[in-house]
């Protein structure tokens, strides 16, 4: 009777888990299905080439005159869109034009990452030329985004790196998931630019390429300061059906309706994959974050400074939290605050513009600066503190998130925080 009971206990614990499910899409916000547009327009100018060559998908019904563009980089020998199609969908039916470069020559696992470089470069080029002839949805160059995925990933730095070399339009913000592998890595990436908001994305399970080379590029790429720059980790949660994993393949997002038919290893192993809450709360609203944030100023707590809106993604459905990502740095601005222990209480946050700051913990032998940053990093506002109560008012600051560092006269920071202007 009581071997019975246990399997009885067992099988209602595994229904129970198999009515775990994940999160479903949302409504509203980055990753969400508050769509434009309702369709897309392909066209294929990839298929079987040689490299230099690229497809192109453009948003309709309805067809706007014009749209911002996404270069969506793929990874190693993917060259089949199908293999992230949900993903472009997504893009494009928010009103993008995605280019989608295809820079192999061959399958070639010698060539050099110039090569592709050079290839890569001449595709985007070659579309942006497309896509102000008749018949097409212009694109606006001045509202440029760059995304890649693996090798894809690595292209994406260099090309953010090296855009006016290879006279691309300056990238609004760039987006690296699962960079590699480091024999594809550039020597050095301490000339990327200070001003362009960028995320790189690590997977705990990464088989194929690891977290290393995503984390030689965010510790090389030492102008951008980490108000704008994040490392990105994920990490598998198995707690319902079907599981998220944190491996190589999960930006790959299949959509049968972008197979151009072409197949080879990289395409077979790669396979179909899901559409699921890794995409909702991680790729897809990560990119869109960071277009919001760089275009419009709003969002970019879903993009940086590790926020519960960055690292949450969601909830399972009986309401226990999807392990969240992980954020380096994970403090705001990078910043930890100091040994003095100091604690900052705001009234109130959100305001309209007019915050009381207590100062706790901490004994005011000497003046402390109050440095107000907005989300680029660029430094707005500095003011003296000379008593624990301290009232700050702006008359300059729109709505939107902005962040604060408190420092000794030493210009030792001793507390960061966030500020929300309503």
């Amino acid at each position: 009777m009581k071997q019975l009971l246990l399997s009885i206990a067992v099988l209602l614990s595994l229904s129970l888990f198999a009515q775990i499910t994940q999160p479903l899409q949302p409504d509203f916000g980055p990753g969400g299905n508050s769509y434009t547009n309702g369709g897309v327009t392909q066209y294929d100018y990839g298929t079987n080439g040689n490299g230099e060559d690229f497809w192109l998908y453009e948003p309709n019904t309805p067809t706007p005159d014009s749209a911002n563009v996404v270069v969506f980089i793929h990874g190693l020998g993917e060259t089949n869109p199908k293999l992230y199609g949900a993903f472009i969908k997504h893009l494009v039916r928010k009103g993008n034009i995605v280019i989608y470069p295809r820079y192999q020559r061959t399958l070639d696992f010698a060539a050099q990452i110039v090569s592709y470089n050079d290839s890569c470069a001449k595709g985007i080029q070659r579309a942006l030329d497309t896509i102000q002839q008749a018949g097409h949805v212009k694109g606006r160059r001045e509202k440029f985004f760059l995304l890649g995925h693996s090798v894809g990933g690595v292209l994406t730095a260099d090309m953010a790196m090296l855009y006016a070399q290879y006279g691309l339009p300056k990238p609004l913000s760039a987006f690296s998931m699962q960079p590699g592998a480091a024999n594809y890595l550039m020597s050095d990436y301490s000339s990327f630019p200070s001003d362009i908001p960028y995320l790189i994305l690590v997977s705990q399970d990464d088989a194929v390429v690891a977290t290393a080379p995503g984390t030689t590029i965010f510790n090389q790429s030492v102008n951008a300061p980490t108000s704008h720059k994040n490392l990105v980790h994920t990490y598998s949660d198995s707690h319902g059906s079907p599981g998220i994993t944190a491996t190589h393949f999960d930006p790959l997002a299949g959509d049968a309706a972008f197979d151009n038919g072409e197949t080879n290893l990289f395409i077979s192993l790669s396979g179909n994959g899901p559409v699921d809450a890794f995409d909702y709360y991680c790729t897809w609203k990560l990119q869109d974050a960071l277009m919001d944030c760089a275009l419009h100023n709003q969002n970019c707590e879903y993009a940086f400074g590790d926020t519960p809106e960055q690292h949450g993604l969601g909830n399972w459905s009986d309401g226990t939290p999807v392990r969240v990502l992980e954020i380096t740095p994970q403090a705001v601005l990078g910043i930890n605050d100091s040994k003095n222990e100091i604690s900052v209480s705001v009234f109130p946050n959100p305001s309209k513009g007019n915050y009381e700051l207590r100062i706790t913990n901490y004994e005011m032998k000497q003046l402390i600066k109050f440095d107000l940053y907005d989300v680029r990093g660029a430094l707005l506002e500095q003011k003296e503190i000379q008593s624990s109560v301290f009232n700050f008012q702006s008359s300059i600051l729109s709505s939107g998130i902005y962040f604060y560092q408190l420092k000794n006269s030493s210009n030792e920071i001793l507390k960061s925080g966030k500020l929300v202007v309503e």
